[in-house]
């Protein structure tokens, strides 16, 4: 092999490899960014408080979120509540137009980075919403990690709201099962947190049920449409 074709195979290498470690779109903050930190605080709120996927290891992943541009809506309401209640942020971002069915990063401006940063996959919910946050729904982006290895399952974050139990379940195939409770440290925002096998086939959405019992007795269920990101 000639030193031109080896020069030439080294440079399309480097550049294969810069294209794959950037997604091509990102959305843009909508406002003021918002945070805050409150060391004594009750929160209470949804069954709901986190949707990622185990690719998401807590708050050293904030600055390479990714979700799937797909959900029909311009905008996207992502927050964060760590189980403690001590961090809470609620941010509206807009989606690019021209990256429909791509995937998009969400610039995370916190100021409180460091802090953050001590936050494990298990103590930080993250949770993307189609539309804006002063309109609430039941659709969910699955969130992904930049520069991760694709995720084996999807990560529920559950306050159970005085539940012994809490169960995961669909009409998918295989999806089905109990979720896990949180026994030690401070719960005051979620107490449960219910890892989904990743659906099969390649499928852009699930429906999953979130069911509770306390005692026996059923609670309220919960019903969410997902939007998964490619595993490739």
């Amino acid at each position: 092999m000639t030193t031109r074709h080896l020069l030439a195979g080294a440079l399309l290498a480097a550049l294969s490899g810069a294209a794959a470690a950037a997604p091509p779109f990102e959305a843009e903050l909508v406002g003021a960014f918002f945070e805050t930190e409150q060391v004594d605080v009750a929160v209470s709120g949804s069954v709901v408080v986190g949707v990622t996927s185990t690719a998401v290891q807590g708050g050293s992943s904030v600055d390479n979120l990714l979700l799937l541009h797909a959900a029909g809506e311009p905008q996207v309401c992502l927050t964060m509540l760590s189980r403690d209640g001590v961090y809470y942020s609620r941010n509206t971002f807009r989606l690019p137009a021209a990256g429909a069915g791509q995937a998009v990063r969400l610039p995370y401006r916190s100021n409180l980075r460091d802090r953050l940063g001590n936050y494990a996959a298990t103590d930080l919910a993250m949770r993307a919403s189609a539309g804006s946050c002063e309109h609430g729904g039941n659709l969910y982006y699955v969130l992904g990690a930049a520069g991760g290895q694709a995720p084996a399952a999807i990560r529920v974050f559950v306050n159970s709201f005085g539940a012994t139990d809490v169960f995961f379940r669909s009409a998918a195939p295989g999806l089905e099962g109990a979720c896990t409770p949180i026994a030690e440290g401070r719960r005051t925002s979620f107490d449960h947190w219910c890892d989904i096998p990743w659906p099969a086939g390649g499928a852009e959405r699930v429906e999953v049920g979130i069911e509770r019992e306390r005692y026996g007795r059923e609670m309220p269920a919960v019903t969410l449409t997902l939007v998964l990101l490619p595993q490739d």
